[in-house]
């Protein structure tokens, strides 16, 4: 027994051994993500070599080459995460919309999602925990590396990084290679400096978009009440939907309408919330995401016509464009500390209509909507699909998450059906236009997928259902509006680019800021390109997001590619 624990203690006294196992520990990410990313070769070689040969002359740097090990942490915590991220997606790093959605998801959602990756996380810690004890343990005793190790090191290390340097250039002068994208761990922190300045960037939204002016005019008659509500869903797709053609009855309120019209060719832009919705209140488009933080948003033309705005959310403050767009109307309340519940908002929707009698009124109500943990969304009462209480990510129980999930559909179906009886209940002019943020992959194929805002979007997370209903005395005011968007229905739709300018018209609010051709509403409405705002926030063609085969083939079904 004494040999044995001799033996080990010469082994962990090595710290020449230590300083050897830690780098190859540390590209266990790059090797992952060779396996996983379209790389070019060039790319994967460069991918390994770089960074090896970087941490291998790091350990050569000092003597005790466990204090190294140490100043290194947070590099494990950053492998770590990108094991988890792999784990969760199948492929991709750390992208700049992760690490955004770190700083705008509530703790509650974080702590829904973190549950379900213990797997992936024990994985990490089995490899960089006994790394982490090893270097205190070398730190304390104050072990070194030998003369003859630090040479070593040092001489491989520096020839290895420069025949790096000089593929790199000639692989960048060919044009097939952009290290601070393909090389990990430089690429994450190139995101994470990305990620900080976007953060910096909305936080001086105010400022940035003080001056910025509408100057819009109500062409509606001013002494007659309207009433315009935009509900945004959240995490909703069309699949799923009864109204777009899923055998399972998840719309029994809103089938039994006949004055609905649906849109079954709604594409998202982005698999992110806070892309979409921001996409949804202002003009921009994937391909001007970026002139956001000078521009107002839709509420602002509203408020400059004198309309009476709210803003009712279900989801938590989050320090994103949504939250300030948010601020500019007259009312904002955030329902947070209650159960998220999304029939908690026809309550407010009803009191600010009582109060605000005879008024204009503009009214955002933005929903929790099908965000897991599903069956968490809905009461007791409303569990129609079962069993339903699965709360685990795991593929074996997709029957129950699906269930699940559908019956969150089945709820959302019902808030809307009240808040349509609410306003049918006014005598007003009404129009009410739903649509959802973005979908979500619920283990639908072979790839397995879950969850969404992933750095690479699939069908499931973009098709997302909308419609639109209009009162009767708006119809006997506007028939043109309802024909149009009757005319317009089955037309491909990007939610996130048309809702803007659709809101604008049927509302009759006029700005220059108006595009006929991006209303549903016009009979100048163009379907516009199929775009996806990437990680990078640039507008890319869809079928050049990443999308796989199996995924472009059904947008190719529903005549979208």
């Amino acid at each position: 027994m004494n040999s044995f624990c001799k033996s080990i203690k010469r082994f962990f006294d090595n710290i020449n051994i230590l300083a050897v196992i830690f780098p190859l520990l540390m590209i266990v990410p790059n090797v992952l993500l060779n396996i996983t990313e379209p790389m070019p070769f060039m790319a994967k070689l460069l991918n390994i070599i770089v960074p090896l040969s970087i941490y291998f002359l790091l350990m050569s740097a000092r003597r005790n080459a466990g204090v190294t090990v140490l100043l290194l942490f947070i590099f494990m915590i950053m492998n770590g995460f990108q094991i988890v991220v792999l784990y969760l997606f199948g492929e991709s790093i750390i992208a700049i919309d992760m690490l955004i959605n770190c700083v705008t998801t509530d703790s509650s959602e974080a702590g829904e999602l973190l549950k379900n990756l213990v797997l992936p996380m024990v994985i990490s810690a089995l490899i960089y925990l006994p790394c982490i004890v090893w270097g205190v343990y070398s730190a304390v005793r104050k072990l070194s590396t030998s003369d003859k190790f630090r040479m070593l090191s040092r001489r491989y290390g520096l020839i290895a990084l420069s025949c790096g340097i000089v593929l790199s250039a000639v692989a960048m002068l060919a044009g097939n290679f952009n290290p601070a994208r393909q090389i990990y761990p430089l690429n994450v922190i190139s995101n994470i400096v990305t990620a900080l300045h976007r953060t910096y960037q909305s936080a001086n939204y105010h400022k940035t978009s003080d001056k910025f002016r509408y100057n819009a005019v109500d062409t509606h008659d001013a002494n007659e009440e309207e009433i315009y509500v935009l509900v945004i869903g959240e995490t909703s797709r069309a699949i799923n939907w009864e109204l777009f053609g899923y055998d399972r009855p998840t719309n029994p309120r809103l089938s039994q309408r006949n004055n609905l019209i649906t849109f079954p060719r709604a594409i998202s832009q982005s698999n992110t919330t806070h892309k979409c919705v921001p996409m949804m209140l202002t003009h921009t488009t994937p391909l001007s995401f970026d002139s956001i933080m000078y521009r107002k948003s839709i509420i602002a033309a509203f408020n400059e016509v004198g309309y009476n705005t709210a803003v009712f959310s279900n989801q938590a403050k989050n320090h994103s464009y949504t939250q300030y767009f948010s601020e500019e109307a007259d009312e904002v309340e955030y329902l947070e500390g209650e159960e998220h519940y999304d029939h908690n908002l026809v309550g407010r929707l009803r009191n600010n209509l009582a109060k605000n009698k005879g008024k204009k009124h503009f009214i955002i109500l933005h929903t929790y909507g099908s965000h897991f943990n599903y069956n968490e969304r809905y009461p007791e009462d409303m569990s129609y699909f079962k069993p339903d209480d699965a709360s685990q990510a795991n593929v074996r129980h997709r029957s129950e998450l699906l269930n699940a999930y559908d019956n969150a559909i089945r709820y959302t179906d019902a808030v809307i059906d009240d808040i349509i009886t609410e306003l049918d209940s006014t005598g007003a002019k009404a129009v009410l236009i739903y649509t959802s943020d973005h979908g979500e992959d619920i283990f639908d194929d072979d790839r397995e997928r879950f969850l969404h805002a992933s750095p690479v979007p699939t069908y499931y997370q973009l098709h997302v259902p909308m419609l639109v209903w209009t009162s009767e005395e708006y119809d006997e005011a506007y028939p043109e509006i309802r024909n149009q968007l009757i005319a317009n229905k089955d037309m491909y739709i990007a939610p996130s680019q048309a809702i803007f300018h659709t809101v604008l018209q049927v509302s009759g609010i006029a700005t220059s800021y108006l595009d006929n051709a991006q209303s549903v509403a016009s009979s100048e409405y163009i379907s516009p390109t199929p775009l996806y705002l990437n990680d990078y926030n640039e507008g890319q063609p869809l079928e050049k997001s990443g999308l796989k085969n199996c995924d472009i083939e059904i947008f190719r079904k529903i005549g979208i590619l």
